[in-house]
Parts: C-alpha cells; structure tokens; sequence
C-alpha cells in the first residue's frame, strides 16, 4: 500500500495549529507530512517544516494577474488561491504521484493510507462538492486545477462571466462571498472533469465532516454538529433515519476554531474533556492572546470609533 504525504500549507503560529499537527500525526505514525510554512512555526519536529518562500514564484504570478471579487479581504482569498500553485511547485519539487492537501484546521481521526489509497483513480476528493479540507490530489490534476485559477483572469471570456456574477449575485444581492479558490473546484468539476469523489457524503457507515458548523443531514447542538463518541471515535447521527455515521476528520472554519479542543485525542488515543481541559485551553497564551487582538480589531474598527466620536 503506497504511502501517501500530506502537506499542510499556513502562515503563522495559530492557536489551533499545534493540536491540529499533533492529532495527524497521532493517526499517521508513519507519514510524511509537510507544514509549508514561514519561520514563526519552524518548531515542530514531528513534522517536515519547508520554507513558504521557496515555492512562491508560481503563486507569484497568479498574483500579477488576480483580480479581488469577494467580500473577504483580500490577502484571505489571495492566498487561498496562492496556496494551490505552491502545492502544485512543492509536489512537482518531491515528485509526488499523489498526495493529501490538508487544512490547518481539519481534525483527522483516521490513517490516510488506509482511507485514501482507495481513491487514487479520482482526480482529487472534495467535501460538500468544493470544499477542499482533505483533498487528495495527483500531479496531473492539480496542474490542470492551477490552470483553471489562471484562466480565470487571464482568459477574458471567463473574466467576464466571474465579473457578471460577482456584480449581480454577491454585491447587488448583498451576500456574503465571492469568487474563491472554491469557485474554481466547481469550475473543474462543470467544465474539465467530473471524475471527482465527494467524502462529505456518508458510504460505508463514514464520512468527512465539511464544516461542523453545517448540519449536512446530521443533528445539531449550540450550532455544531452534536457528536457522539464511540471507542473514543466521533460519530453524528443523521436526522432522517437517526442512523450513526463516523466521521473520519471534522473541519473547524471561522470561530468553531475556538472549541477544536473539545475533540482532542490524547496520545493514549482516547477522548478526554472535562473542567481541567478546559481552562488550560482557554487560559493559554495562544488562546487568549487571539481573543485580545480579536476584540481590540473590534473596538477599533471604523464603526465603533464612528460612534464614540
């Protein structure tokens, strides 16, 4: 059974960063996993620390020629997009015929090499149809994937059409979003391949969670997903036939970041919560140095010194 890398690529040291690593590398004894990175996390040594900076001159590129159309600021989309052409430079580098493209805040609770060396026929996995948390790519489908992000601005037609519906969909409708690197995965699927495997979907009794602030057909609790926990594996029961299915990762975006340490497994490999977790999670310098930096954004954004003045 071939061994499959994982490669993880995030800026800074975030809070949840170092569980989320520790928990990969808990269920993947025997994985290469890389965090393409900057020096802030060079500090990890159960994983392979690489340099951001030497795989830029693609993402490079793909700056000179994207144009921002979301509500999302535009550093945030711009290396979402960014992100792919250095897998893509990092992969072709090490020569990889396949590899997993994780998210810095997906929790895994299975060992890839078990679950996805089943997939290696599809040109990459997804969750919810674009959500890419855990997607397994091989080195032909993620050039054509960065060829498709390319196309975007430089091919006038698309450029077009991307502008049309950003104008009349997101700005005159007054919705949250835009155009993502997520655009672009539904773009692939409805213009150059289909041969795509949605994971969000439950087989086999199992599935990857997409967002555990989506409900998906599962039960809901305080705005996650309520998750039951068997042989210290998490599992969520869907609405319609009440059925448990396991969740093989769960996926923390936005502020559920916060309660990622709610699902921690130990290096026992058991599920521990309690009052003492609790507080050494909240009371940590991480923790609450991002919950200082959030409110003082807040207090200092142009609307609230509006109302003070």
């Amino acid at each position: 059974m071939p061994n499959i890398p994982i490669i993880i690529v995030h800026k800074g040291d975030s809070f949840y960063l170092s569980p989320v690593l520790k928990q990969v590398r808990l269920f993947n004894p025997h994985s290469r996993i890389f965090l393409i990175s900057d020096k802030s996390t060079n500090k990890y040594d159960f994983i392979e620390h690489c340099d951001i900076s030497q795989y830029m001159e693609n993402a490079d590129k793909f700056e000179q020629v994207y144009k921002h159309m979301s509500v999302n600021p535009y550093k945030y989309e711009l290396i979402c997009f960014q992100r792919w052409f250095i897998i893509q430079d990092f992969a072709i580098e090490h020569k990889f015929s396949h590899f997993l493209c994780l998210d810095s805040d997906v929790l895994l609770f299975c060992n890839i090499d078990e679950v996805f060396n089943n997939y290696l026929n599809y040109d990459f996995t997804v969750c919810h149809r674009i959500g890419p948390g855990n997607s397994l790519f091989n080195s032909s489908s993620i050039g054509k994937l960065c060829d498709c992000m390319m196309s975007f601005y430089e091919n006038k037609e698309i450029l077009q059409k991307l502008e049309k519906y950003y104008r009349e969909e997101i700005i005159e409708k007054n919705i949250r979003g835009g155009i993502s690197d997520m655009t672009a995965f539904a773009w692939y699927q409805e213009n150059i391949s289909n041969n795509v495997l949605d994971l969000s979907i439950p087989k086999n009794n199992v599935c990857f969670d997409g967002a555990i602030t989506v409900s998906s057909g599962f039960e809901m609790e305080s705005g996650l997903k309520k998750i039951y926990w068997r042989n210290n594996l998490p599992y969520g029961k869907l609405i319609d036939n009440e059925s448990f299915i396991q969740f093989l990762c769960l996926h923390f975006q936005g502020r559920s970041k916060y309660f990622i340490y709610r699902y921690l497994i130990d290096d026992q490999m058991n599920h521990r919560i309690g009052l003492w977790n609790t507080l050494k999670w909240f009371l940590s310098k991480k923790v609450l140095w991002t919950q200082i930096k959030a409110v003082r954004k807040i207090l200092l954004s142009p609307q609230i010194l509006l109302r003070k003045k």
